[in-house]
């Protein structure tokens, strides 16, 4: 997984009536709590997630975990209503780009870019473990400005997130619409997250990369209780 979304991505997020640059997403980029990050169960599962990585100093070879018990049932109401959730939180956290924001939000396909950037790894919409290993992949490699990860890891990730979900009861009794809620939650951050990070890369602007990553960290640190400068990848999964 490249490290963020490059330029083929990037502009996915530009213009309906006037341009929307990348950087315009770099006050969601900063957020230390991101959109989303309160929902019922995502910190259960973060937490459920931090605890596989803190007790596996040697991990073992990580075993698939696959199946219909992380993956719902999208309904176009679902995504309609995440969208225009999320694009008031957008348009609130950067006042001054807001209706731009809210309108390419909007009437951009931003989770068909998400999955065009993904599907290198194999993942894909639809499942729960796909969107957040992508989401905490990136976020890692943003806290740790790692410019690739390879597929096997990024399944192996998928893999420690599936079952981290399905042995938490709090997950297992969400209906299909939460597990699509939660799931495109995941997706949109990563996006709008993921395009500041690049536009900043691409425009050499140390500061708001260093900045970009430093909040990246703190997510990890916040909805995962763990630090990401302990945090390893490796072949089974995050480890520390």
């Amino acid at each position: 997984m490249k490290h963020a979304l490059r330029a083929a991505l990037v502009a996915s997020l530009l213009v309906v009536a006037q341009p929307v640059a990348a950087q315009d997403f770099s006050s969601i980029g900063s957020q230390y709590v991101d959109y989303g990050a309160s929902m019922m169960a995502v910190g259960q599962m973060n937490n459920v997630l931090g605890g596989t990585a803190r007790n596996s100093a040697r991990p073992a070879k990580a075993k698939p975990a696959t199946g219909p018990d992380t993956r719902y049932a999208a309904s176009p109401a679902v995504s309609t209503r995440v969208r225009a959730q999320f694009a008031d939180f957008a348009a609130k956290a950067d006042p001054a780009n807001g209706p731009r924001l809210r309108e390419a939000i909007l009437r951009q396909d931003l989770l068909g870019a998400w999955q065009k950037h993904v599907a290198v790894d194999g993942l894909k919409r639809g499942d729960v473990a796909d969107a957040m290993a992508a989401y905490w992949v990136q976020n890692w490699q943003m806290a740790s400005q790692i410019a690739f990860v390879d597929r096997a890891k990024v399944q192996a990730v998928r893999n420690q997130v599936a079952r981290a979900l399905i042995a938490n009861p709090a997950f297992t009794r969400l209906d299909d619409a939460r597990k699509q809620e939660m799931a495109e939650t995941f997706m949109l951050n990563f996006v709008a997250q993921g395009s500041a990070y690049s536009d900043a890369t691409t425009r050499r602007d140390t500061a708001q990369v260093a900045r970009l990553s430093k909040a990246a960290a703190a997510r990890i640190r916040q909805e995962m209780s763990l630090d990401a400068a302990q945090l390893r990848l490796t072949p089974a999964g995050f480890a520390r």
